[in-house]
């Protein structure tokens, strides 16, 4: 989902979150090599788009009508031959249901991945200081009941 742009004289979608697949940080460019199926209409630069994009060669396959929705004023609609028209959060609900996933790109570094060690690191090893503890003291109280096993 994201903007559409023009980007070396090609199409480009600019994105603004990922509904599937990896999280790229850069416009996805879509490949205007023929293919067998039709090609989806595509809108004046600067519309938002929800489409389903498949890899080919270094950028992206053109989407076909019925997986490249426009959305204008908070409704979704593709250029199928059936077309289909929800509102933005209905079709991104119904993706999510499928997918699972939902990842919005970090604005700046500051929200880039990082590990929380206070909250994350710190925990796990102080719980793993303590199994280990623990561990020590029953094998010297196996020992002390058994010494020869």
């Amino acid at each position: 989902m994201g903007e559409l742009v023009t980007e070396a004289g090609a199409p480009a979608i600019d994105p603004e979150a990922y509904l599937k697949g990896p999280a790229i940080a850069e416009a996805l460019p879509l490949s205007d090599r023929p293919t067998e199926c039709d090609r989806a209409v595509l809108p004046a630069e600067g519309a938002r788009v929800l489409a389903a994009l498949r890899r080919e060669g270094g950028g992206f396959q053109w989407p076909v009508p019925a997986a490249f929705f426009v959305i204008d004023d908070g409704v979704a609609t593709n250029g199928g031959d059936n077309p289909v028209s929800l509102s933005e959060d209905d079709l991104v609900t119904r993706i999510r249901e499928v997918s699972g996933q939902y990842a919005v790109l970090a604005t700046d570094a500051s929200e880039g991945a990082s590990i929380d060690w206070l909250r994350v690191v710190l925990p796990v090893t102080l719980a793993a200081i303590v199994i280990l503890a623990i561990a020590l003291v029953l094998l010297r109280i196996w020992h002390r009941i058994d010494p020869e096993g």
